[in-house]
């Protein structure tokens, strides 16, 4: 990481916090703004990160391309904050273009990994795991959205298991860190689906957690980019 990538990151961190301090005072607008500068900070690592360090451009370019459309996800339901009339338009596209920056992580880790048949079980368990939470709490959602959150899930722990397999592979601090983000990724998708789709109480707390894991996620798959060997 040079001097401009921990510049960057520190702006994002600061951001990103700041989001979360007015959301936490249920100013939506002026918290939909600071998430938008963080989501563009992540990208901006991702990009510093690899002019200082340019050791794979199609690991890089998966990377960048996830970044951007989580940029666009968060735009999406960022907007649900301060446009509830639309929320059941918003959510379905948000989740899709998340779940589209998603398969983009995985292609970044299988381009380094290779497609390995056993990893590719801990997808099926991810769609499995969803189903049967979805089932167990009784969330209310429509057919066309519960078949894209059992995929979106799918997808989030095979991108864990890949990026777990280049951590204990290679040892490199890059898929150390890029595992332990796809990992508070399941977390923090985990508790939004709860926020969406149950009625739980105390939600400060959870989007509060929410946004603390999806932040710290997001920063540790940007920087990994700046670690590459």
């Amino acid at each position: 990481m040079t001097v401009l990538g921990y510049i960057l990151a520190a702006v994002t961190v600061i951001f990103a916090a700041t989001c979360i301090f007015f959301r936490s005072r249920n100013r939506a607008f002026e918290g939909m703004m600071c998430k938008f500068m963080a989501s563009f900070g992540f990208i901006s690592v991702a990009v510093v990160g690899y002019t200082a360090n340019p050791v794979d451009t199609q690991y890089f370019c998966y990377v960048c391309f996830a970044l951007m459309f989580g940029f666009f996800g968060d735009v999406l339901l960022g907007v649900k904050e301060i446009a509830p009339t639309f929320k059941s338009r918003l959510i379905p596209l948000g989740t899709l273009y998340f779940l589209v920056g998603h398969i983009l992580y995985l292609s970044a880790f299988t381009t380094r990994s290779g497609f390995r048949p056993l990893v590719f079980i801990f997808g099926v368990i991810g769609i499995v795991a969803a189903v049967t939470v979805i089932k167990l709490l009784k969330m209310k959602i429509d057919s066309k959205l519960k078949i894209i959150l059992c995929i979106y899930f799918g997808v989030l722990f095979y991108k864990a298991a890949n990026a777990g397999v280049l951590a204990f592979e290679t040892k490199e601090l890059s898929f150390v860190i890029a595992f332990i983000g796809a990992l508070i990724f399941i977390a923090s998708d985990t508790c939004l689906g709860m926020i969406y789709f149950t009625p739980i109480k105390r939600k400060n707390i959870w989007v509060t957690f929410e946004l603390v894991t999806y932040y710290i996620a997001q920063l540790l798959l940007s920087t990994s980019v700046a670690l590459l060997k």
